[in-house]
């Protein structure tokens, strides 16, 4: 599985992704309260790259293989491991521009790679041998027009800000699509 992932993935790209998280990170904790949208482009990055761990350029040999779907995700996702000890690095060494609400900002990052991740798999299990372009695309766009815009910050707190916004409908917001992200790949891995 480790030969694997060593060939398979892109790691140029998710530790330059780790890189560049920690980057905004440390901008937001230079300048929480002008620069905190690049909190929850942060986010957008962070799982948008976690989809490029999902391609697989030579698709049509490798899904041809004895090796099954969740061996081939259970493999991807040791490049997933990186970008998210990455980001948990990041929130806890910048955890000081967060409000008091580290643990928030850290499953936020888990939440929605976990269900990019998901999203991922079943695009693999429905043949697209490339699933990352588009999906990544729409996520990081989704993640700056939410953090940048801010269009229902009341209503539904994506990405909450400093101590005005609502951080538990924000944390159950991101456990519904943790939870649907789990739902969706164990039904995705199933036989």
């Amino acid at each position: 599985m480790i030969r694997h992932a060593a060939r398979a993935l892109p790691w140029p790209l998710l530790g330059g992704a780790v890189i560049l998280l920690g980057i905004l990170l440390r901008v937001v904790e230079q300048w929480p309260y002008t620069m905190w949208p690049l909190q929850g482009l942060a986010v957008g990055l962070l799982a948008g790259v976690a989809a490029f761990a999902f391609d697989e350029p030579a698709a049509a040999i490798v899904d041809t293989l004895p090796r099954s779907l969740a061996w081939r995700t259970a493999a991807r996702s040791l490049g997933v491991l990186l970008l998210l000890a990455g980001w948990l690095l990041a929130v806890v060494g910048t955890k000081d521009a967060y409000f008091g609400h580290a643990a928030d900002v850290a499953w936020q990052g888990l939440a929605a790679t976990g269900a990019v991740v998901a999203t991922a798999t079943a695009l693999r299990r429905r043949g697209r041998a490339r699933p990352a372009g588009p999906l990544s695309t729409t996520i990081v766009a989704t993640a700056a027009y939410v953090a940048l815009a801010r269009p229902f910050p009341r209503e539904l707190p994506v990405f909450p800000y400093a101590t005005i916004d609502t951080w538990q409908l924000s944390r159950g917001l991101w456990t519904a699509i943790l939870a649907g992200g789990v739902t969706t790949l164990i039904v995705t891995l199933r036989d």
